[in-house]
């Protein structure tokens, strides 16, 4: 049997990104696929060799069976190569005029935001585990409430993204409180951040809000840390690290796509919960 791999990784020597980072690049190259190759084979969504391998940066310590773990197979179901299978490289490249512009979220662009949706859909297939876990969130914590998705990005943002602005705590907090003011049919809020101290003092500010518990954030990372390092990937504080990020990246995200209003920085995880998003009126980006 034949299958294209499609990989986070553009060029020899990368090890990929941030986790929508890396599933936009795999869409992109799944979009080229479809269009281009459908009819010749299965394609293989391949994480192995990025920073999404539990002990990627301890080079030391991974034996070749840690080197050849894809771990997008936590998270998603697909066909999976035999050893007798032929794994095809050389579908795509950076040559290819890029399919998806890295710096939108598409949300304005209903078109293309439809055909990126349509191929996510088509190929990509959340385990029902992971998504017991969003429908058992949603249900318990958010129905029957009109609901502001947040993502408040804070960490390294500031430092290599400047590019959509510098924003702090406050700024956020402001925001918000002008969002809530234009919406009073808003009756609940849901915070998703990499940092704790966002979290505590958006859901302190605003009493009617809800946070996934006991998910990975910043507590006492130091800033050196985050400027110098792929810093959230390397945390050794937990078992499986890496795995469960991308799990609760996930569930997060697909409860973000299930609000009523989004509110945030451009981020990947904005950009994904456009994509994943089932009900969202109106996108306010800081």
């Amino acid at each position: 049997m034949k299958y294209y791999n499609i990989s986070p990784i553009f060029y020899p020597g990368q090890i990929g990104n941030g986790f929508f980072s890396n599933y936009r690049v795999c869409l992109e190259k799944l979009i080229h696929y479809h269009n281009n190759f459908s009819t010749y084979g299965t394609p293989y969504i391949n994480w192995t060799n990025t920073t999404f391998v539990d002990g990627f940066f301890d080079k030391n310590s991974l034996t070749k069976d840690d080197k050849s773990i894809n771990p997008f197979n936590f998270w998603f179901d697909q066909s999976i190569p035999n050893i007798d299978d032929e794994l095809d490289e050389s579908i795509y490249s950076r040559e290819v005029p890029p399919l998806i512009h890295h710096a939108l979220d598409y949300f304005n662009n209903k078109e293309e935001l439809e055909l990126q949706k349509k191929i996510d859909t088509l190929y990509i297939k959340p385990k029902k585990f992971i998504l017991d876990k969003v429908d058992g969130i949603y249900n318990k914590e958010l129905s029957g409430h009109t609901v502001l998705g947040i993502m408040a990005r804070g960490s390294e943002y500031n430092i290599y993204h400047r590019e959509y602005g510098i924003f702090k705590i406050d700024d956020y907090i402001r925001e918000i409180d002008k969002i809530l003011n234009e919406n009073t049919n808003i009756t609940k809020l849901f915070v998703v951040s990499e940092e704790t101290e966002y979290v505590e003092k958006i859901t302190n500010y605003f009493k009617s809000s809800y946070f996934v518990p006991n998910v990975f954030r910043r507590t006492d990372e130091s800033i050196n840390d985050i400027r110098n390092l792929h810093w959230i990937n390397q945390n050794q504080k937990r078992k499986n690290h890496c795995e469960l990020l991308g799990e609760e990246v996930i569930i997060q995200t697909k409860l973000l796509g299930k609000c009523d209003y989004l509110f945030g920085i451009h981020s990947g995880t904005i950009a994904g919960a456009i994509l994943w998003g089932e009900n969202i009126k109106k996108f306010y980006k800081m």
